[in-house]
């Protein structure tokens, strides 16, 4: 999940959270896959930012990286009573290849209907 500014938004990029007024009311639900028409109307609405699966946006600070960094680094600290339970380190090289292709699958051009 990845807030962006929506001039960054494109089209087949599916919210992850729903976008609201300030008032709270839902002005498109979550799951919902973006449009050229639909960023457009947002645009008109004033909506700056919106809430997309993945992280399919590189904002230049290099925060993918950092945040995959991070991610690998709590994996290890969750697993670190596990050194010796092969079934265990299985485990947690399942969840680094996730990690991983996750990455790998965001920096693609995204499918229409999301996970």
């Amino acid at each position: 999940m990845q807030k962006i500014p929506l001039n960054l938004a494109g089209p087949d990029m599916v919210l992850a959270k729903p976008v609201t007024r300030d008032t709270g009311m839902v002005l498109i639900a979550a799951g919902t896959v973006l449009t050229e028409s639909l960023i457009m109307r947002l645009e008109n609405m004033g909506i700056e930012q919106i809430v997309v699966e993945g992280t399919p946006v590189d904002m230049g600070d290099g925060a993918g990286d950092e945040a995959q960094a991070k991610k690998l680094e709590r994996l290890d600290h969750l697993f670190r009573n596990f050194a010796d339970d092969t079934y265990m380190q299985k485990i947690k090289a399942l969840v680094r290849a996730y990690y991983m292709g996750a990455v790998s699958r965001s920096a693609g051009p995204r499918q229409s209907g999301g996970m």
